[in-house]
């Protein structure tokens, strides 16, 4: 007899258990491996004819192979509740820490409605979200995705940014995103600081500790990133373009104060046909600089990219020029990327694409950086 209640309650639990979803879950992933190799003949301010070199040209496994668990859940009061999770690649397991911090390490709650859609955890920032990124559009999206710094050596000045503060990072936010209205929409985040990513342990101090990490723009605290954005389809031709404004907080350090983060964003959207031209400025000023330094900062990024597909080829140019005031230097830092790509779809989400990049940097009139490589990439989004 209790043999057979055993079985019973067995039997029951099992079909609960089986029967009763509480949502739609679904995986999705994407891979990518690429080859590389680069002639560098300046490095850190050093000829490379004259002194020795390093030979970084390699098979990589790149930066973003990731899995990707989606659940969803339509609730009765109709709100759409979507959870995403994405195991990246090594980084957890005593492998590379290219993604620490990224945002495609995603682990967030969405609620989405007629309201537009609230979400809450590690996720990408309103500006990652809403602003045209030009850097990515071109075959083996670089130089947004940085692989082609895995062949060459970088400088180790600050040569300004590319992309404002807190763009493609994973720290702890909450955001807003409006639904589109006549092509205008709307989105704001809040952010408790941009220390509280995948890359810190949870109980991490907030506060940058070292000057280094301040005007490295790497802690700014209760970081607010809002952007509005208006895109529009006329006789064939879209356009679009976005205004956005981040800022945040700065804490003292030994007694030091520095500015609080201002920056400004702009991106513009041109498509007809296969082609598509987008344009990106970012203007952060003197943010996270000593506010006792007065010839510093200037911290600007111009981007210009475009990309024309025909069937399943794709051929595009990107370029990228940063600049900053570094104090004590007469002439501004700078550095200058260009990115030429090819593309080819093997469908079933397999692409092969090849890339050749130039990259300049400076410190003042001295020439840090100096490299010319080629990359190859295959890909597998599925």
């Amino acid at each position: 007899m209790k043999l057979l209640f055993k079985l019973i309650t067995l039997t029951f639990f099992t079909n609960f258990f089986v029967n009763v979803t509480f949502a739609d879950v679904s995986l999705s992933g994407y891979q990518e491996f690429f080859a590389g190799s680069a002639d560098q003949t300046t490095r850190t301010g050093l000829d490379m004819s004259t002194n020795t070199g390093s030979s970084q040209a390699a098979l990589s496994n790149g930066s973003y192979t990731r899995l990707v668990a989606t659940a969803s859940k339509t609730l009765d009061n109709g709100i759409e509740v979507i959870g995403v999770y994405s195991i990246m690649k090594d980084d957890k397991s005593g492998g590379d820490s290219d993604v620490l911090g990224v945002s495609t390490n995603q682990n967030d709650i969405s609620l989405s409605g007629g309201f537009g859609t609230f979400t809450i955890g590690n996720t990408g920032s309103t500006g990652s979200m809403m602003h045209y990124r030009a850097s990515t559009i071109i075959p083996t999206a670089e130089p947004d995705g940085a692989v082609i710094a895995h062949f060459y050596t970088g400088g180790g000045n600050d040569y300004g940014r590319a992309d404002e503060v807190g763009y493609a990072e994973d720290s702890m936010k909450a955001r807003y995103m409006s639904p589109v209205y006549e092509g205008f929409s709307f989105g704001i985040q809040y952010g408790s600081s941009l220390r509280s990513s995948t890359a810190r342990q949870s109980n991490s101090d907030m506060n940058c500790t070292t000057a280094a990490d301040q005007t490295g723009h790497g802690c700014y605290t209760d970081v607010i990133d809002a952007v509005i954005k208006y895109e529009g389809d006329f006789e064939g031709v879209t356009l679009g373009a976005t205004y956005g404004m981040v800022g945040g907080n700065t804490n003292i350090i030994a007694g030091a104060e520095y500015n609080d983060l201002e920056a400004s964003v702009y991106t513009a959207n041109l498509g007809y046909g296969g082609l598509t031209v987008q344009y990106k400025y970012q203007d952060s000023a003197d943010s996270g600089q000593l506010v006792s330094t007065t010839d510093d900062g200037d911290n600007t990024g111009s981007t210009i990219c475009g990309v024309y597909a025909a069937g399943n080829v794709s051929a595009g140019i990107c370029g990228v020029e940063t600049e900053f005031r570094e104090s004590g230097v007469t002439n501004v830092n700078n550095s200058k990327t260009m990115v030429y790509g090819l593309g080819y779809s093997l469908g079933g989400g397999v692409m092969v694409e090849a890339a050749y990049f130039s990259v300049e940097q400076s410190q003042g009139d001295t020439k840090d950086t100096d490299a010319d490589g080629v990359i190859s990439k295959i890909s597998f989004g599925f």
